[in-house]
């Protein structure tokens, strides 16, 4: 490689990296060009029960290029559980007894490091039991990087979460457990979009999909977001999309021992504009689980109204 082409090559690599900003015991955030496009929250302040209420577990909000614009939502609202980016199971066996660290009953995902890296960092995690102390620990790492457009945010999720001794089994149902995105409380409830890889997909019926499509508009902009399922997680997977307040993901199931951690890898590519384009999503997949499959058919469907009340 000449000189010029690896000065070239240096300064594109620059011009990609993310900063990453660590305001200790509180956030992290993710900066592109000086613009926040991602924060993960991670204070836990016990010092009031709303406080506690509000920080009992981390999560990521996603922001659009301009940083100016949340997608995500926070504490409260509709299921004030949901949260960002977030990771959690609604039933977790361990010792004998069922832990909800989904709704976060009785039990607190603190953060206890955060280790910077070349546009990314690592989260240690602490899952509590019945105590403070952590019967579950978890390392969580976000990546961040530039797409190919239309996309302008890729966010790289591993984790591997390990018991402190013996086994646990991870578990849940789709709409209570695994890596889930929740988009703002400001969601338009009637226009949310799903979009499925194959003809006539049923996400409440079909299992280990390689990826799900959402288009949703918060505040008068429309965005796509989509989550890339790598071939590696366990498998019979469910894929939750169809609720009309947003909330989408992948729920894994399976057992962890400390020899043998339950291991996730998750990617989500975050655009501006309404994307339906089976050729792009299919082209992120194949490049995220290192394979060649086909352009698929799509399913695409509006979300799921609520019910009409009846007349009394």
């Amino acid at each position: 490689m000449k000189p010029t082409t690896l000065i070239l090559f240096a300064l594109a690599l620059n011009a990609a990296a993310f900063d990453i900003t660590v305001a200790e015991k509180d956030h992290v955030d993710i900066s592109n060009g000086g613009k926040v496009v991602a924060r993960l929250m991670m204070a836990n302040d016990l010092s009031t029960p709303e406080k506690h209420h509000e920080t009992y577990k981390p999560y990521l909000h996603v922001f659009d290029a301009s940083g100016a614009t949340r997608l995500t939502k926070g504490p409260g609202f509709n299921f004030t559980h949901h949260r960002g980016i977030f990771l959690g199971f609604s039933k977790i066996s361990y010792g004998g007894k069922s832990y909800d660290r989904w709704h976060m009953k009785g039990g607190d995902q603190v953060v206890t490091k955060v280790e910077p890296g070349n546009s990314s960092f690592t989260a240690a995690i602490d899952w509590q039991g019945d105590t403070k102390d952590a019967f579950l620990t978890e390392e969580r790492r976000f990546t961040f990087s530039t797409p190919a457009k239309p996309f302008y945010l890729g966010i790289d999720m591993t984790s591997a979460i390990k018991p402190v001794s013996g086994e646990a089994e991870m578990s849940g149902d789709p709409e209570h457990a695994g890596a889930q995105f929740r988009p703002s409380e400001l969601v338009d409830t009637k226009t949310t979009t799903y979009i499925f890889p194959g003809e006539n997909i049923d996400a409440h019926k079909v299992k280990d999909l390689p990826w799900a499509a959402e288009v949703f508009a918060v505040e008068g902009k429309t965005f796509t977001v989509l989550i890339l399922n790598h071939p590696d997680n366990p498998k019979d997977t469910a894929t939750s999309a169809y609720r009309d307040y947003g909330r989408f993901g992948m729920f894994p199931k399976g057992k962890a021992t400390a020899e043998a951690p339950f291991k996730l890898h998750y990617q989500w590519l975050v655009a501006e504009g309404d994307v339906r384009d089976a050729a792009v999503f299919q082209k992120a997949w194949n490049a995220f689980a290192g394979k060649n499959e086909p352009v698929p058919t799509l399913t695409i469907k509006g979300s799921e109204q609520p019910k009409p009340k009846k007349e009394k």
